[in-house]
């Protein structure tokens, strides 16, 4: 270590406080309320080679601590002071944005002529144009439909801005007035961080902070590769399923293995599906990018509160990350939703984890993150107005020594926050009659996941649009660990203005609405932990009391037996006697609906469909897996055998049948799964 240890921790503090400093510059200067009020915005100091150094707790994204921006650095051989750097191109910027609607920037530092590190800020801008308000839809399956895309180019040169670029993208984007007030906002907080680094170096010379910018990220680092060697050595195994594309009905299987070795943890995601003609699709660079790991920073944090947050966390943590898969899609794919496609990875990851560390990892989450977008005809007859409502969670999965958190699945403390109904109701042509949790949504355990939400509204206006999109977990629950049960499923319903009652609908691309009617949506609850018969039954009772679950839930979840508000003790302690059992229960539940559906697609024919679909040419993958999956479905219902023998029967006959329509097949090599890096 190259700095003094008092003199490192102190200006890792400083990091930090840089950081938070820069984040809330950019909420309280920010023009939208997905800014000002919801916080969806990253800040962060960034080394020369784009590893981030310093990087907040308190405000915005906290988890994209290892987001790696050499790519982005590296679009221009030189810098000048004053540049600020705009991209919001996955494919041009080494995935340093993720998708469209997020806009970054950055700007470099110099210190007598020499480059120091770069300020960066993004925020999630309402609106990039494309063929939807919002910008967002499952329907978009090339990233043209999805908006304005960015290369890294220079917005400013020397502190000049650039009003051709600034018009180019203002005049691609439904509300020009937000997106260039939030990028102001961002402007300023960039030079709000070049202010703070400046005096840093002032005070502490350029080779004191240029040491304790590198040595910081060794000392992370260090504390990761140590808790790692605590984790029992082995590979572990697991999948999850997005429900579908909403393009089609069928599941999207997420593989892992976790291989946990001395020092190091690797992930390997072979075995996932192809990319989807769907805005699922997650773009990686083929690199540890934080959508697939972003977990691993928690589970390093929990297990050592006092490591620093910055990109050195995640230096031991690799992945394989095929080319042409939903965890590394290859260009033009749509990636617009690719949130959702990397929140259920995350429950992939964990659930891997958890056969390593049983009393760390939690049950599931609710695996869901819905920013509702409203899209109304503009007051003054011109255009639309966009808004987002609120971005709503589900419930966190119960753990070892806790229960589960209400509604806080997926964001951080820090992050996507809600916003005030009043501004809700003032912003939108809406009436919110609900905004509260969803009882009994919480896997019941001995520990019991969290909540979900309920969010009920009316619409006031004509030829409106809602988008929900990210809701998850409609088809299959939140798991539970060791005897916990699965969280509740998610729901979307709808009254139409004249009707009595509601109606339950898929996952909409865009669900049209007019001056009357009424939209439900009612996320997933986490899964639980532990028997649900051990659980105290005064916690229980409060649990009752507080509305988190009926007095029927208690009852038929948890044995416990409530009457007016008071614990039944006797009668519980009967019911409880008569439905406990001695069988040591599994380390996952997974729900009725899962396992009916593995009844089918075990882990031998899914992999077996993956491997077909990943020796044919990428085009083709998309319309065969959906053909093959419902000949599967068709022999199920007709309860026909549906094992690897019938699947590749079934590819039989469909390879001849596309031979005789002219359609040209080349398979590749099984070596088309690798990674890029």
């Amino acid at each position: 270590m190259r700095t003094n240890p008092v003199i490192l921790e102190m200006l890792m503090q400083r990091f930090r406080s840089v950081a938070e400093e820069m984040g809330y510059s950019v909420q309280r200067t920010g023009y939208t309320a997905f800014v000002n009020e919801t916080a969806d915005l990253g800040v962060a100091l960034v080394t020369p080679e784009g590893e981030i150094f310093g990087y907040p707790l308190g405000i915005g994204i906290t988890t994209f601590v290892n987001l790696d921006m050499s790519d982005a650095f590296g679009a221009f051989d030189h810098y000048d002071e004053g540049d600020i750097v705009v991209t919001n191109d996955p494919y041009t910027s080494g995935a340093m944005s993720s998708h469209l609607p997020d806009v970054n920037v950055f700007r470099p530092v110099f210190h007598d002529g020499r480059l120091v590190c770069f300020t960066f800020a993004y925020v999630h801008s309402t609106d990039v144009g494309g063929n939807v308000a919002g910008s967002l839809t499952p329907a978009n399956y090339e990233v043209f439909q999805e908006g304005i895309r960015i290369p890294p180019i220079k917005l400013y040169k020397k502190d000049v801005l650039n009003e051709d670029v600034l018009k180019l993208m203002m005049n691609n984007v439904r509300v020009p007035a937000d997106n260039w007030g939030d990028l102001r906002a961002m402007i300023t907080a960039l030079r709000v961080g070049e202010r703070r680094v400046h005096e840093l170096i002032e005070r502490y010379g350029s080779d004191t902070f240029l040491s304790a910018m590198r040595d910081c990220l060794d000392y992370s680092e260090d504390r990761v590769r140590k808790q790692i060697r605590s984790i029992r050595p082995g590979t572990y195994h697991f999948h999850d399923y997005l429900d579908d594309d909403v393009a089609s009905e069928v599941p999207v299987r997420l593989q892992v293995a976790v291989t946990v070795e001395s020092e190091s943890m690797h992930l390997d995601f072979t075995g996932t599906d192809p990319q989807l003609k769907a805005a699922f699709n997650l773009y990686s660079a083929g690199k540890p990018h934080p959508w697939l790991i972003y977990k691993l920073m928690s589970l390093f944090a929990t297990m050592d509160p006092g490591i620093p947050l910055n990109s050195g966390m995640m230096r031991p943590v690799s992945v394989t990350a095929p080319a042409g898969s939903v965890v590394n899609c290859v260009f033009p794919a749509a990636i617009g939703l690719r949130t959702t496609m990397g929140v259920r990875l995350q429950d992939a990851v964990m659930g891997a984890l958890a056969q390593a560390l049983p009393d760390v990892v939690p049950a599931a989450g609710s695996g869901t993150i819905v920013p509702v977008v409203f899209a109304e005809p503009s007051a003054t007859g011109r255009g639309i107005e966009v808004n987002v409502l609120e971005p709503l969670s589900g419930g966190t999965g119960g753990g070892s020594q806790a229960d589960g958190l209400h509604a806080r699945d997926v964001v951080d403390l820090a992050n996507l926050r809600n916003s005030p109904l009043e501004t809700v109701e003032s912003k939108s042509s809406t009436r919110v009659f609900v905004y509260g949790l969803r009882p009994d949504s919480a896997g019941a355990g001995k520990f019991r996941g969290g909540c979900g939400v309920v969010f009920e509204f009316e619409v006031l206006a004509p030829d409106c649009v809602i988008i929900a999109r990210g809701m998850e977990r409609l088809r299959f629950q939140p798991w539970g660990l060791h005897g916990g049960a699965c969280g509740a499923f998610g729901r979307i319903e709808v009254k139409r203005a004249g009707d009595d009652h509601f109606e339950q609908v898929h996952k909409a691309d865009a669900l049209r609405a007019s001056v009357g009617d009424v939209i439900r949506l009612s996320t997933a609850g986490g899964g639980g932990y532990g028997d649900p018969l051990e659980r105290d039954a005064t916690k229980v009772l409060d649990d009752v009391l507080n509305g988190f679950v009926t007095a029927a839930g208690a009852e038929r979840d948890y044995g416990v037996v409530t009457r007016n508000g008071q614990l039944d003790e006797v009668a519980t302690a009967r019911l409880r006697k008569s439905r406990r059992t001695a069988e040591l229960p599994a380390l996952y539940t997974l729900g009725a609906a899962r396992e009916e559906y593995e009844r089918v697609w075990n882990p031998e024919v899914s992999r077996a469909m993956v491997d077909i679909l990943f020796g044919l040419p990428q085009p083709m993958r998309y319309e065969v897996r959906n053909r093959l999956w419902r000949a599967m479905e068709k022999r199920r219902s007709e309860d026909r055998a549906c094992d690897v023998a019938a699947l590749e029967t079934l590819w039989a006959e469909q390879r001849r049948r596309m031979e005789k329509s002219a359609l040209r097949i080349e398979t590749q090599p099984q070596s088309a799964q690798t990674a890029v890096r």
